[in-house]
């Protein structure tokens, strides 16, 4: 079930195409220029995820940071600045450290830790820009032992969204009106001179990890100064703030009114474009000069500023769009959020009509049951509301013939002006009761002046009448041998999924597959069955197998490897079909644990530090372990701000081995049929005690996680990993991943055998020939194990080698 807010777009997604250009007036204001962040998320990602925005107005240079939605800056970023020849090649000589932003720029710390940042094609900066959480300002970098301050101004703090500083092209030697290329780069760095990976306006490379070593600029970013005028196109903003006036929200005359969009010099700067109340009336209008390209598809919305609550309202999404003509424009004036006045200035009408034939077809709506059919949308008011006028619900004239009688419908008194773009959908309430929306994006409507009769629908954009046989069949041996379904104790095999008339039903309301007991061997362990899908052809189907215990147990859903434990999928044709056999979660009794198994970690916190850098205190911190070895899997990763985690979660607390010594373990009862391949990570718990966990997921970013295998025997009934150093997945990621079996090495001769040794598991043996070109032979009594000795040969050679069927 899907909500209004669910179902509404991103207040700031915007699409901008380009054209050709029109001559219409000269502005002397530059164009600002956006510097995508290179993506990285090494120090969370409020740099990697950034945009940095340059721009001037022939006199005065303006750096702004847009932070990304994901990370703080909680570090620095550094951006050099290179105006012409004469510069340094890397950052050796820089020993500047009285303060953060001079470390910062220095990537020094003061003692013996440095990250030497080289500069290469010909990027030689002479001065930097430096972000921090409540300062930014622009520093001289000649005096390479003592940098020299040239301005500064105050920021809002590590949360905040933005970062600017505005500075005269003179202080960093450019002429005032003259066009000049400038190049820059940013990099993001603690105060220790710590370096990341996340740049921006360019990128870095440094090895593997962050850290104090070595990194090189790949590339650079160039602006240019005070360019040559660019032609401007007049476009004039209109809206009506009569409902929200009347509603107590807005003070005409008192409450500043806004507009912003794509069209402006800073995308979206609301308080750069204000509007002009008009003749004391609820209207207000202004029009504003853009330098963009004609024919562009410009996005924009309304914001008004209330005095006496200290906030901000905005139109709803999406963002209104235009098209920038090539001659001075009046774009269509519009109610504020698209709330009309009480009466409105116009009344217009819209006329909604859906062909339900498909959905009560498919068993999806039931209008003898009570089921109705409604429009939810952004031109309501309340907005997204149900309440479509004068009943609520859409209607349907049962008396006529054949499918005509199943086409509801209903008409809408829209008192928003001509020319407003609304959203909505059809929405089913289930017995009159609820709101099952449709699937997908919003749809779309523009008020016309008079009526907008709307095209018919149809409900999630299904209009056929399909019916096509497909066969499902799965192969659940594994399973049972490890007793995850026992069919002499009623255990059931179902399939659910997306084809189902009640999508992913399972137990008594899902589709049962049955089995032969009477056949021989494994065959007797295939369930299959047919189930007549009555959706759209064309359509992407997802499904899984699923374990239906005759208790009251739970269903269990299988996780497929090839997924990646998601959902398999198949596209449904015109005619039956039949899937492919698979083996529950594509294992065989080779890839899972036989038995109940009780498996151990161990790390060694050995100076270890958290992916920011900061050290572990044995005496304050704890260690947690996480990973998908769990049901469900990951629960620390997805709860990683949760301040009481270590309350919430106290089976995944470590124990310290002893009192004084730095190695941690704990043990996890593993069920029989999880698979042997564990994927795992560790964290720091900061100040064990205090409840006041900021972020658990500290041990590495996204998917850098240890990768090991359960390799016990099928009677074992334990298993302990190796010992794990924190930190590794980040520092060598290759060593953090175990590999499923390998390392064949030969031994010294010894009493007339020599040894082999491997990296053995379930269902890997060795095999030996006499040559490379075939004629190998199983050693099957080596399946499972790491070692065997053999006698040496009397003639000729061997060759060995690991299989795994």
């Amino acid at each position: 079930m899907k909500t209004p807010m669910q179902i509404r777009l991103n207040k700031t997604s915007l699409f901008v195409a380009l054209a050709a250009a029109a001559m219409l007036s000269i502005s002397p204001t530059a164009k600002a220029t956006n510097y995508a962040g290179n993506g990285s998320t090494d120090f969370g990602g409020a740099v990697g995820n950034g945009v940095l925005t340059v721009s001037d107005d022939h006199t005065n240079i303006t750096v702004n940071l847009q932070r990304g939605s994901s990370g703080n800056l909680d570090n620095l970023l550094v951006i050099y600045i290179d105006t012409g020849a004469g510069g340094p090649t890397d950052t050796s000589g820089f020993t500047s450290a009285g303060g953060d932003e001079q470390r910062a720029i220095s990537g020094f710390d003061g003692g013996g830790n440095r990250s030497l940042l080289t500069f290469t094609n010909g990027f030689t900066p002479h001065y930097a820009v430096a972000i921090k959480s409540d300062y930014m300002d622009l520093w001289a970098l000649t005096n390479t032992g003592n940098f020299n301050i040239i301005a500064g101004t105050g920021q809002g703090g590590d949360n905040s969204g933005n970062f600017t500083l505005t500075f005269q092209s003179s202080q960093i030697g450019l002429a005032p009106n003259v066009t000049s290329n400038i190049r820059i780069l940013g990099t993001f760095i603690s105060n220790t001179g710590y370096r990341s990976r996340e740049a921006i306006a360019g990128n870095v490379v440094g090895g593997a990890s962050n850290g104090w070593h070595p990194f090189t600029n790949t590339a650079f970013a160039t602006y240019t100064f005070s360019p040559t005028v660019v032609p401007t196109y007049a476009v004039t903003f209109t809206v009506d703030m009569t409902e929200q006036a009347q509603l107590g929200n807005f003070v005409p005359g008192t409450d500043p009114v806004y507009c912003g969009g794509s069209f402006q010099t800073n995308p979206f700067a609301f308080n750069d474009f204000s509007l002009v109340q008009s003749n004391n009336s609820d209207i207000y209008t202004n029009t504003y000069l853009t330098t963009d390209l004609t024919n562009t598809v410009e996005a924009y919305k309304f914001k008004f500023h209330s005095v006496a609550n200290n906030s901000d309202s905005y139109d709803s999404d999406p963002n209104r769009t235009f098209t920038l003509q090539g001659s001075g424009q009046l774009v269509p004036t519009v109610y504020f959020d698209n709330y009309a006045a009480t009466p409105s200035a116009t009344t217009n009408y819209l006329y909604f009509s859906i062909d339900m034939g498909p959905q009560i077809y498919l068993g999806h709506f039931n209008p003898g049951a009570g089921d109705l059919i409604q429009v939810y949308g952004s031109f309501e008011q309340p907005k997204w509301s149900g309440t479509f006028p004068p009943i609520g619900f859409l209607t349907n004239n049962p008396t006529l013939s054949g499918n005509a009688s199943n086409i509801y419908s209903g008409t809408f008194a829209d008192g928003n002006y001509p020319s407003t773009v609304s959203q909505y959908k059809y929405v089913i309430a289930p017995g009159g009761t609820g709101s099952t929306y449709e699937d997908g994006a919003n749809r779309l409507l523009t008020t016309s002046n008079g009526a907008t009769v709307l095209p018919l629908a149809y409900f999630n954009g299904v209009n056929t009448y399909a019916s096509n046989n497909i066969t499902f069949s799965v192969d659940m041996t594994v399973p049972i041998m490890t007793g995850q379904l026992n069919p002499a104790n009623n255990d059931t095999v179902g399939c659910a999924g997306t084809f189902q008339t009640n999508s992913f039903g399972v137990a008594d309301q899902g589709f049962t597959l049955t089995n032969n007991p009477t056949l021989n061997g494994n065959a007797s362990n295939i369930f299959s069955g047919t189930y007549v899908d009555r959706n759209q052809p064309g359509s992407t189907e997802r499904y899984k197998f699923v374990i239906n215990p005759a208790g009251a147990g739970p269903a269990i859903f299988e996780q497929p490897a090839s997924t990646g434990g998601g959902d398999r999928t198949f596209g449904l044709g015109t005619t039956a079909s039949t899937n492919p056999l698979v083996l529950w979660g594509d294992r065989t009794s080779n890839d899972v644990v036989l038995v109940d198994t009780t498996l151990t970690f161990h790390v060694n916190m050995t100076n270890a530090t958290d992916r920011w850098g900061v050290p572990f205190n044995p005496d304050t911190d704890r260690v947690m372990v996480d990973g998908d070895f769990t049901s469900p899997q990951y629960p620390l990763v997805s709860h990683p701000a949760d301040a009481t985690i270590e309350l919430d979660y106290p089976g995944h607390l470590m124990n310290r081995d002893t009192d004084t010594g730095l190695t941690y373990s704990l043990s996890f009862d593993i069920p029989a049929g999880n698979p042997i391949e564990v994927t795992y990570k560790y964290g720091i718990l900061r100040n064990a005690g205090t409840f006041s966990n900021t972020n658990i997921d500290n041990e590495g970013g996204f998917a850098q996680n240890h990768v090991r295998f359960i390799r016990t025997s099928a009677t074992g009934s334990t298993y302990d990993f190796a010992l794990d150093n924190f930190g590794q997945p980040r520092t060598d990621p290759a060593g953090a991943t175990e590999q499923l079996f390998g390392n064949l090495s030969l031994g010294s001769l010894a009493g007339g055998n020599f040894p082999i040794n491997w990296t053995g598991v379930r269902g890997v043996h060795l095999q030996s020939s006499t040559n490379l070109v075939g004629g190998w032979t199983d050693l099957n009594a080596t399946d499972g194990t790491s070692m065997t000795n053999l006698p040496v040969s009397p003639t000729g050679q061997s060759f060995y080698r690991l299989v795994k069927p």
